[in-house]
């Protein structure tokens, strides 16, 4: 309910429209619900990881959740990632079709902006959703010369959260939970998993009755 009301209002926030772009730094808990909620708007989704050309399990989860492409903030080493890319989502084989119109920043510390400016589309949106104690820090004429914006976003009105149930129920949309046992051995799984960043997405403890 949290990470889908936080992400709803993110881009209701946003102005998102169906023509949109929509870049997602981070697929976890907020993010995954994001690339969902996104796709059934009818945008297109871009997942901005670098991660995800190393791990496998994380480009493969990124394209079931709908993403239309997965970028990073950096080149790829030389294990280039085609061989997965194209075997998940054949009919995406290459990077950026288009520019990022609105980007949801999911993750729980900001991206180097330096390296995701040159991914945004004229006058796009970003949302700051993470809640952290560093600086923000912006490159002052990338992001000046083409005009963007700066929104923060850490809670849904009552409205959009009503507003986002219907959506859901409406379109489907159903988080990806991963369950355990109210048990020492489920309880020490869950925060294993958790603490590995393995959690797929949001945890789940179920009284064993």
């Amino acid at each position: 309910m949290c990470a889908g009301a936080s992400t709803y209002e993110a881009l209701i926030a946003a102005g998102t429209k169906p023509s949109d772009r929509v870049g997602v730094v981070g697929l976890g808990g907020l993010g995954h619900m994001a690339v969902l909620f996104a796709k059934a708007m009818g945008c297109a989704v871009s997942v901005i990881s670098n991660s995800a050309f190393s791990d496998r399990v994380k480009l493969s989860d990124a394209f079931e959740l709908g993403a239309d492409e997965v970028r990073p903030t950096k080149p790829p080493g030389p294990r280039f990632y085609k061989d997965v890319y194209g075997a998940v989502n054949p009919d995406c084989t290459h990077l950026g079709d288009s520019d990022i119109n609105v980007l949801l920043v999911c993750a729980n510390q900001t991206p180097d902006f330096k390296a995701v400016l040159p991914l945004l589309a004229r006058r796009a949106v970003i949302v700051l959703m993470g809640i952290q104690t560093e600086e923000l820090r912006i490159p002052y004429m990338p992001f000046l010369l083409p005009g963007h914006r700066i929104i923060s976003s850490t809670e849904a009105s009552t409205r959009n959260h009503a507003d986002m149930i219907e959506f859901a129920a409406r379109h489907g949309i159903k988080p990806w939970v991963h369950s355990f046992e109210m048990t020492e051995e489920g309880l020490s799984e869950a925060f294993s998993l958790l603490e590995n960043g393995r959690m797929r997405f949001r945890g789940v403890v179920v009284a064993p009755y």
